[in-house]
């Protein structure tokens, strides 16, 4: 596959990070008792080919880390995505080709239940006209299902138990943002459009310095699907918000975010007992706090609290290395496992699976 020269994210190239001391010493202080700590490191693993300065940040779900190229693609043979399993062995690449479409590009990746590939971005069709897209592959790496989501653009997606596809995007039509359209969307592949929640009105905020106006941006937002739950993190607004698989009822919280008072969430987790975890770190607010946090929300409270995990919660200061168990990012949950990146894994290791343990 090619070698991608577009700019790694923000914070990705340097591990030992360098940032400003904005004072929130005492708020780094919360009692680190509630969400458990960490076990010891489990077992590691490394992604060389994926990971590197310079490079695009792979998605990671379900145990695999996907990386896809950027590049637009012309021709259905053309491998555009690689797969690899929790040992960093390449297992699996992706020929990804909605059907009738004449180019594709990639936008988002992830993993299915039995470990294919789910690609989504947009396509230009035969017909000349301009279509997003979710597809499927076999366990060949070949596209065996395709839908076709119109002015929807998928920029997260996770897989639930029951095949149907969750994504958090955007409606963009004739490139006017559609600020009525919903936001988090459940597809079947069969069936299209089944549910959808959100409008983007109500997630927008205004973030200065970057606008004046309400806005929105879903590439920053977090979806994973749990055993009988889908889990939202919402960045512009503080949320977390859950959709129950059975009934379909939504409920959404306001994040205290009282302990990481300038941080955005830099991963999501739902592990399988059902427990929600967010790794936090500064953001373009600002921000000195990295750590991990689990989210409790409670039915009936309007806030949801960010439990920290005990030993995780690191002030970061200017000019100095990040301290040692300083977590970059939280990957996700591989059952009731936790998988991490941090940045002083011996070896370099990039992914890192560790045990919560409750008192």
């Amino acid at each position: 596959m090619k070698t991608r020269t577009y700019i790694f994210e923000a914070a990705c190239c340097v591990l030992f990070l360098v940032f400003g001391v904005t004072g929130a010493r005492s708020q780094a202080q919360t009692s680190a008792t509630e969400a458990g700590q960490l076990s010891g490191t489990l077992r590691t693993a490394f992604y060389f080919e994926v990971i590197y300065p310079g490079g695009v940040l792979p998605d990671w779900d379900r145990g695999y880390v996907i990386h896809h190229e950027n590049e637009e693609n012309y021709s259905p043979d053309t491998p555009m995505v690689a797969m690899y399993d929790a040992t960093g062995t390449r297992v699996r690449q992706g020929r990804i080709w909605p059907e009738g479409a004449g180019s594709v590009r990639i936008r988002r990746t992830a993993a299915s239940r039995e470990g294919a590939i789910l690609a989504a971005a947009w396509a230009i069709m035969q017909d000349g006209s301009l279509q997003h897209y979710i597809v499927k592959t076999d366990l060949a790496g070949n596209t065996v299902q395709t839908l076709l989501t119109g002015s929807f653009g998928t920029e997260r997606m996770c897989e639930a138990q029951d095949g149907t596809i969750w994504t958090l995007g955007r409606d963009v039509h004739d490139g006017k943002v559609q600020r009525e359209s919903e936001v988090l969307r459940q597809y079947g592949f069969e069936k299209g459009l089944l549910h959808s929640y959100l409008p983007q009105v109500s997630v927008e905020a205004v973030v200065p310095p970057r606008s004046k106006e309400p806005w929105f941006e879903p590439s920053e937002t977090y979806v994973r699907c749990g055993k009988d739950k889908v889990s939202v993190y919402l960045e512009f607004t503080d949320e977390y918000v859950e959709v129950d698989t059975s009934t379909f009822e939504l409920k959404r919280w306001k994040l205290d975010m009282t302990a990481v008072p300038q941080e955005k969430a830099s991963g999501l987790a739902v592990t399988e007992d059902g427990r929600v975890y967010a790794s936090f770190g500064p953001s373009w607010m600002g921000g000195n706090i990295r750590g991990l946090y689990q989210i409790e929300a409670e039915p009936g409270n309007p806030i949801a609290r960010l439990l920290p995990v005990a030993g995780t919660i690191k002030l970061l200061e200017r000019g100095k290395q990040a301290p040692s168990g300083t977590i970059f990012r939280l990957w996700g949950a591989d059952g009731n496992q936790l998988v991490l990146w941090r940045v002083d894994e011996p070896n370099g290791a990039f992914a890192s699976w560790v045990d919560v343990i409750h008192n």
